[in-house]
């Protein structure tokens, strides 16, 4: 069943050594258990407008990262993996190397914290070091809405 979730999601990037990152609080959608689940949240940036970002992770350690609407997008994050994921831009499409460094699934029918770190590449040329933190919360009658 789905439950009505707070999320929070803070991310950071390493590129040319200058670290930068931010944090976004949404509404959304959570369901399934501890080894199987997806998170659902309407993209809160206006050049994102109308789109809505699904993550689903499998066996607590593969996350799979799928944005429709305006600009389709999938990115699969595993393990010492590395995976070539399509990532639609204002300015087109690219192909991007995704490999992850760790996954950890603090998850359970109540929610939690999933946090992952990884790297992006192009054309097999270093881009950035990526980590993102989502926290959900399950969201009761009494809380805003945010």
């Amino acid at each position: 069943m789905k439950s009505d979730v707070i999320i929070t999601i803070t991310d950071s990037h390493i590129m040319d050594d200058e670290t930068t990152g931010a944090t976004l609080t949404t509404v959304g959608k959570f369901w399934g258990n501890s080894m199987d689940y997806y998170i659902a949240y309407a993209e809160q940036d206006e050049e994102l407008s109308g789109s809505e970002t699904e993550i689903h992770v499998e066996n607590e350690n593969k996350v799979t990262m799928t944005r429709r609407g305006k600009y389709n997008t999938t990115l699969v994050i595993e393990p010492n993996q590395r995976h070539n994921c399509f990532y639609n831009t204002p300015a087109g499409e690219l192909m991007m190397g995704i490999f992850a460094k760790t996954v950890v699934s603090e998850v359970d029918e109540l929610g939690g914290e999933l946090t992952f770190s990884y790297t992006i590449d192009f054309n097999s040329g270093f881009a950035s070091e990526n980590e993102l933190k989502i926290t959900i919360r399950k969201k009761d009658r009494t809380q805003c809405q945010c």
